[in-house]
């Protein structure tokens, strides 16, 4: 099968000349999440993983919610695009590995306070395919 065509590099305002499959060049790429920060920076630290993300897992099943990518769920964020998504294509409507999304994003001085990353209304169900979209078009 031949191989699909290389797009240029998605970095902020283009002018990289180098063609990649798919997002960034490496060197790109790197000069992002450089700029990102490394997750703790960001508010998730040991105790967001440790405690408070597998507590969040046990407070929804407990109330009788399965664990699902939002984006699977026909009132989903998408669902009239629902095929784009990885989660969709792949007949998974319960991610194995779910990743907890913040809606509206978290600002930066809210990153601060550990009860705004932990706020569980603003928190919610994303697989890794869903979560990464989303976050790449929020940071576009």
């Amino acid at each position: 099968m031949p191989e699909a065509l290389k797009k240029p590099c998605a970095v902020r305002g283009g002018g990289c000349p180098e063609l990649v499959a798919d997002g960034c060049c490496p060197a790109h790429t790197r000069q992002q999440e450089a700029y990102r920060g490394s997750a703790a920076s960001r508010g998730y630290d040991s105790h967001w993983s440790k405690v408070f993300r597998p507590a969040f897992f046990r407070a929804l099943i407990r109330h009788g919610i399965t664990p699902v990518c939002g984006e699977a769920l026909p009132w989903g964020p998408r669902a009239a695009t629902l095929k784009a998504s990885a989660c969709h294509k792949a007949g998974l409507l319960q991610a194995r590995t779910l990743h907890l999304d913040h809606t509206p994003p978290l600002e930066d001085h809210e990153r601060q306070s550990r009860s705004a990353v932990e706020d569980m209304g603003r928190i919610g169900l994303l697989c890794r395919s869903c979560h990464a979209r989303k976050t790449q078009e929020e940071n576009r």
